[in-house]
């Protein structure tokens, strides 16, 4: 109840700011002022983002101390797997971690759970099948259909008490890895010593077509503001594959939330609150298949809008009240908490700037449309940085920067849907599956 009429407050409290700010000019140049800051603390973070992910790219090689021995350096990892009728890409992503050169001169140092969440499409004997070669080191356990929330988050508690390892690793079973990506993951943890670390996501399919290119640009632009964030405030987020976190940090925090949409953000901000931070590896790169259908894509990222306003909700006020933290991580929460606020002020702005045609004052259009323009400047300014640090120049930087840009628009859109969702729809309870397709 209390975080319906949160998202509630937040919708009327947007539609009465829009309404005040096309209606006073004094009050849209504060608004526009404010914009205009927040423009510029965006572009600084592009800029720091672009110098971190060019030095970890740059410096990556290889490892040099692939053959150490010690355990301190090369904790046990357990690769989890959560999977639900991914028939289609669970061999993949089983033959590609089993191969994995992360060991010392004992041998590996990682074992493969796949959790076969549920499914009806022969996905765990196919998993067993793939890793038949290497089955002391693969386990496949069964979650049954009905066995609490159908959630990655529950599928990822049920799996927890399995883990073996030191370290918890999670891949999307779409996920297809080379044989160094834990060599180079664990190489920038070691760098970076955290409770978490998060690898770089890539488009498998991004030359099939505008959509899965323009997801493929978001990803880099995320890592972008992600390193940008570390190198200013010390903080950054997990992103759901291709994270991999500390198990007796994550035992410490009460493990995953079952009820989460989102786990990755979930556990971020309570590690933040707990005064943790994530790591970053732009140089481990792991490849996933982008939506290619526009009604997938917009009910995928309601979930994500709806599970990132939740643990705002759930979370935010936890942290801002935690007096041992530092005014820098609040300060970095609360700004880029705005990017769930913009979204709602510019469809305010449209709304009342349209319903105030009639009357004899006119609508201060300026507003919706500084709105859109440092939206889309922030979002072109972060592609840049990203696909600028893994080489991109000239026109072509530019072309793929304007369409992710472009492309990140639909946040506009989907913030305020999920908020009004929120407010008086009923809770999604279950995770939406991404179709899938042989590679």
């Amino acid at each position: 109840m209390a975080t319906r009429f949160l998202a509630l407050s937040v919708l009327i409290v947007s539609g009465l700011v829009a309404w005040v700010t096309i209606s006073f000019t004094l009050a849209a140049r504060l608004l526009q002022g404010a914009v205009a800051l927040s423009i510029v603390y965006v572009a600084y973070l592009a800029w720091r983002g672009w110098r971190s992910m060019r030095v970890a790219l740059r410096s990556d090689g290889p490892d040099a101390d692939s053959a150490s021995s010690s355990p301190d350096d090369r904790p046990w990892l357990t690769l989890v797997v959560p999977a639900r009728n991914e028939a289609a890409v669970i061999s993949g992503v089983v033959g590609d971690l089993l191969a994995q050169r992360y060991a010392d001169e004992d041998g590996p140092r990682f074992d493969l759970l796949v959790v076969d969440d549920g499914s009806d499409d022969g996905t765990g004997e196919l998993a067993l099948l793939a890793g038949a070669s290497a089955a002391e080191r693969l386990r496949v356990v069964r979650r049954e259909a009905g066995f609490g929330p159908r959630t990655k988050a529950a599928a990822l508690a049920f799996a927890q008490p399995l883990v073996r390892g030191e370290v918890v690793g999670v891949m999307d079973a779409d996920s297809r890895v080379a044989p160094d990506f834990i060599d180079r993951l664990m190489r920038a943890w070691r760098a970076d010593p955290s409770a978490a670390v998060q690898a770089q996501r890539r488009a498998s399919n991004a030359a099939t077509g505008w959509l899965p290119a323009a997801q493929d640009a978001e990803q880099l632009m995320d890592m972008a503001s992600q390193c940008g964030r570390r190198a200013t405030t010390g903080t950054a987020e997990l992103r759901g594959n291709g994270m991999f976190v500390r198990c007796s940090v994550l035992s410490a925090l009460g493990g995953w939330n079952e009820a989460a949409l989102t786990e990755d953000l979930d556990l971020s901000t309570r590690l933040v609150s707990a005064g943790e931070h994530v790591a970053l590896a732009p140089e481990a790169e792991l490849m996933e298949q982008a939506v290619e259908q526009v009604g997938v894509l917009w009910r995928q990222r309601l979930r994500w809008a709806e599970g990132g306003l939740r643990r705002l909700m759930d979370h935010g006020p936890e942290l801002l009240s935690r007096a041992e933290l530092p005014l820098t991580t609040k300060l970095d929460f609360m700004a880029f908490s705005a990017e769930f606020i913009i979204p709602p002020l510019f469809l305010g702005a449209i709304v009342a700037s349209l319903a105030t045609i009639a009357l004899p004052g006119p609508a201060d259009w300026t507003v919706p449309l500084s709105l859109f323009v440092a939206y889309g400047s922030g979002s072109f300014m972060l592609a840049l940085a990203g696909l600028a640090a893994h080489g991109d120049r000239g026109w072509t930087l530019i072309g793929r920067s304007a369409r992710g840009a472009l492309y990140l628009s639909h946040w506009l859109l989907v913030v305020p849907a999920a908020l009004a969702r929120i407010a008086f729809g009923k809770q999604s309870g279950s995770f939406a599956q991404t179709p899938r397709h042989m590679p």
